[in-house]
């Protein structure tokens, strides 16, 4: 299973690869297709939908390891945002995890997060970006037999860092393989009506690779740049 994970990830991310390098092939020259500039959005809505492998390491909580609990799964993410200008965006989403279970019948998690978003170079087709946040994550066991109660561990998500790589199809839309990892203190734990504290909370983290969609509506669109190319004669 983690196998096909993992190669479905890939798969994904290099399905990107052949459009980039096909793009950069052109006549001496001329403009290539990433060369040319594309207006950025500036004072517009954000949309992002994304996809991809995602696994947990570290402690759960003292003594309990990550692999305890759960493995390797696919996480299914999703934001709303604003693009103040150019280079800089906030936003809100949300991620679901499916998650091999170790010692229960199923392992879900689910996490909130609040992000700011900077672009390196916002009016090219390739736009580099990094992202910095914060939030809550949450974390489901379904237990093996009926005789026990899901249980619902949740905490603080203290940081989630990303990074990308937009390829920017039109000023409005853009696919980006991304990759970034988080860190969480779990804090509580839900069972059978129960939110009891735990006792000895450590530090986990969750890493996601996989891909992204944004669509940005309404605003303005702001400036371009373009990387000239010397003509055959050297003029």
């Amino acid at each position: 299973m983690k196998a096909h994970l993992v190669g479905s990830a890939a798969a994904a991310l290099a399905g990107l690869v052949p459009s980039i390098a096909g793009a950069q092939s052109s006549e001496t020259g001329e403009r290539t297709y990433v060369q040319q500039g594309v207006p950025a959005p500036s004072q517009a809505f954000e949309a992002t939908v994304g996809t991809g492998y995602t696994q947990g390491f570290g402690m759960f909580r003292s003594g309990v390891g990550m692999p305890q609990v759960a493995h390797e799964g696919i996480g299914v993410d999703a934001s709303v945002g604003y693009r103040i200008d150019p280079n800089w965006a906030l936003s809100l989403g949300g991620e679901y995890q499916e998650l091999n279970a170790q010692s229960s019948s199923a392992a879900r998690g689910g996490t909130a997060t609040v992000a700011a978003q900077y672009h390196i170079a916002p009016t090219t087709r390739l736009d580099p970006w990094l992202e910095l946040g914060s939030g809550y994550r949450a974390l489901w066991l379904v237990p093996s037999t009926n005789v026990a109660p899901t249980s619902l561990t949740h905490g603080w998500q203290i940081a989630r860092a990303r990074v990308g790589f937009d390829l920017r199809v039109t000023p409005d839309i853009a696919i980006a393989p991304v990759i970034g990892a988080d860190a969480t203190v779990f804090l509580f734990q839900d069972a059978a009506g129960n939110n009891d504290a735990i006792s000895r909370p450590a530090v986990s983290t969750f890493v996601f690779a996989g891909v992204q969609g944004r669509l940005d509506v309404g605003g303005n669109k702001v400036g371009t740049a373009t990387v000239t190319s010397a003509s055959p004669s050297g003029e």
